[in-house]
Formats: structure tokens, sequence, C-alpha cells
């Protein structure tokens, strides 16, 4: 029943989004697409569209969700399922048929006139399958290559793999963890233990974490 349920909703903010593009079209506004990828270890790849409306609010619509998991992230999979997925809302039209080898071969391929541009990550898959519309990398990207460049030099680098080895002793370490413990304490600070796991990972967004934590509890370093 909830599955059932479930698919109505569906179909229902499915014909919703359809009459918001048919709109958008005969206005003569092209819609622009993005890119989201999953976390957890499973694939998806989904297609956003987003559009300014007159009153200035950017809008973003889910069109859809693609399984990704047993496929090969090459960008030619990801233009394919890009363009099969977008004439199901009225942006343009992609038809594969049969050359007389019984090959595949694309017949009609007019998406990329009805979409106004693109926003991806820096992956060269998403990158290159998108090569067709006009697009951009997203900023966020662009900057977490850069962060990601600086953590790499060696003497940053070397900070942060001490910082990752007395992360490791305090999670582990029964005494260490409790002279931290008692530190925190005197100082006035939440008894906590530093990130570990995925928040010690090397990208800008573990480093920020771990890096944050110790800056918080200095005093109680600088006290030992």
């Amino acid at each position: 029943m909830v599955y059932q349920h479930t698919i109505k909703l569906s179909g229902v903010g499915k014909t919703k989004v359809k009459k918001f593009i048919f709109e958008l079209l005969a206005e003569g506004v092209l819609p622009s697409i993005g890119d989201i990828w999953s976390e957890g270890g499973v694939a998806l790849l989904g297609i956003l569209l987003y559009w300014l409306s007159d009153d200035g609010l950017i809008h973003e619509r889910l069109l859809r969700c693609i399984p990704f998991s047993e496929v090969r992230h090459t960008a030619e999979e990801i233009e394919k399922a890009t363009k099969e997925a977008l004439p199901d809302f009225g942006i343009g039209e992609y038809t594969v048929g049969v050359n007389a080898d019984a090959a595949p071969t694309i017949t009609s391929d007019t998406v990329t006139a009805f979409v106004h541009g693109s926003v991806s990550d820096n992956a060269s898959n998403i990158v290159a399958g998108w090569n067709d519309f006009d697009g951009h990398e997203c900023a966020g990207h662009t900057l977490a290559r850069c962060a990601k460049k600086y953590l790499e030099s060696p003497k940053v680098n070397t900070v942060f793999k001490k910082l990752r080895g007395m992360t490791t002793h305090f999670n582990h370490s029964v005494i260490g963890g409790k002279l931290l413990e008692e530190c925190q304490t005197t100082h006035c600070r939440d008894t906590t233990k530093p990130p570990k796991g995925n928040d010690t990972r090397t990208g800008w967004g573990g480093a920020y974490k771990h890096c944050s934590w110790y800056y918080d509890q200095q005093v109680c370093f600088l006290s030992v």
C-alpha cells in the first residue's frame, strides 16, 4: 500500500514538474541542469533542473535519480542517461534506432538545444559526459580541489599526519582518553574525543572538522 501511494505521489510530482517546464519553454526560458551524486556506497546519477524566475528566486526540481551502481561511470553512459531522461519531461528529443548492422545509432538528438547550461563537479567523466551542454564546473568543488592541493603540501601534510596519530591515541588508549577528559573538565571544555573515521579523511571537509576540534581544545594541550 505504501509503495502504491509513493508511486502515485511520484506521478503527481512528475506531472507538476512537466507543467513547470512546458510553461518555461513556452516563455522562451531554457532551464539548466546540475548533477547530484550519492554517498554511502550507492551510486546514483541525479539530474537537477533549475531556473531563475521573474521574482529573482532560483527554483530547483529533481527530475530523475538514476541507479548507477551496476553501470560503468563513463562519460558515454552519463551522457546517454541524461539525454534519455530529459525528453521524458519535454526537454528536447533523443531517440536511438539501429543501422543495417543492427548496431544502435542516434536518430534524433535535440536535448542540448533546450538546456541553457549545466553545472557539475570536476570529475572528468561527468565533465566529458556533459560536454555537449554549455556548462561550468561547480565553484565549491573547484575550491575543494584547491584546498586538497594545499593539504598535500609537505609541511601541512606533516601536521595533519601528527593530528591523525593523536586522534588514534585518544580514541584507543584508555589512559590517554581519561587524561584528555580530565583536562577538558578542568578547562571547562566539552568532554569529547577528536573526530575519527570519515571525519579524518584528507578532503577539506574532514580536515576542517579535524583541525577545528584541536583548535577548540588547544588550551588543554598547552597546559600539559
